[in-house]
């Protein structure tokens, strides 16, 4: 409850996560007070705060917490991976085209063990790695945070993405990269790692792009490329079936290349789950070197 209680800052959203009466959340927190002789949380206008004391507790929680869980883990799983849970969590781009593989051979080979997907921006799924809320983060590179494992796992090369009916992209096979400027830009959000890699490829080119329109994720992003309201950059993996299907054109950048580096992330512990090494395993196999 008390991690509940933290990681919200609110009682009321940690009696809704965990399914308790406010009340018994708020005695079971005032005896564990009485019991430290110490204030955990300082309650100011209806919001609440962490003490110092309380922080240093939920630093010895979370690493107990966690210790509890690989311990009942090595305890209960078998060889034949026969129960448990994995949850992941991508940015949507890759959860469009590197997780499909790789979850549907997972679940060929372990059909007892239940998956679930988390999408989202990587600054707010990390967290969630470090509170053992997620399993397994698959995230473009570079990724620098406390308490998680890093794992690189493959490099993908982008392309510009144009509508095959643009009077003049649409003909070509490849670009220079300066004059991408010259087009109006599709672009991820600025918050998404993808959009600061395409920013610090364009400062280093020396350009000033002419962006039209920004979007939250790929999924956005290619439908109003197809009708030809501006051009983007993508990962070529992330637009096969488009270009197989005619919807897209792609165009090499001749005189330079830009890539991105995709990494597995994970806790940092000294036992990783039998489930989740397995699953590693498998991304590197269909993925690795990619």
């Amino acid at each position: 409850m008390f991690i509940a209680v933290a990681e919200n800052l609110s009682f009321t959203e940690a009696s809704r996560k965990l399914h308790v009466a406010q009340s018994a959340i708020s005695r079971k927190i005032a005896l564990l007070e009485r019991e430290l002789g110490e204030k955990l949380f300082q309650r100011v206008s209806r919001r609440v705060y962490l003490t110092p004391a309380g922080e240093t507790l939920l630093r010895h929680a979370r690493r107990v917490f966690i210790e509890l869980r690989d311990a009942e883990l090595e305890i209960s799983e078998t060889t034949q991976l026969s129960r448990g849970l994995l949850r992941i969590g991508s940015g949507l781009t890759a959860c469009m085209y590197l997780l499909p593989p790789v979850l549907e051979r997972f679940r060929e080979y372990y059909p007892n063990i239940e998956l679930e997907v988390v999408t989202g921006p990587t600054e707010a799924l990390l967290p969630q790695i470090r509170d053992n809320l997620l399993d397994l983060g698959v995230f473009t590179l570079p990724v620098d945070y406390p308490g998680v494992q890093v794992t690189p796992l493959c490099r993908e090369e982008f392309v510009v993405v144009a509508s095959p009916r643009h009077p003049e992209l649409g003909l070509r096979k490849s670009l220079p990269a300066a004059e991408i400027a010259r087009y109006p830009l599709i672009l991820f959000s600025r918050a998404a790692a993808t959009r600061r890699l395409i920013d610090a490829f364009f400062r280093e080119v020396g350009i000033s792009p002419r962006i039209a329109m920004e979007a939250e994720n790929v999924a956005v992003i290619k439908p109003l490329v197809a009708i030809n309201l501006g051009v983007t950059l993508l990962p070529a993996r992330a637009v096969e079936g488009e270009l197989g299907r005619g919807e897209l054109h792609a165009l090499a950048l001749e005189d330079r290349k830009l890539e991105r580096e995709i990494g597995l992330v994970y806790l940092k512990a000294d036992h990783i789950p039998r489930a989740l090494d397995a699953l590693i395993r498998l991304f590197r196999k269909l993925h690795g070197g990619a």
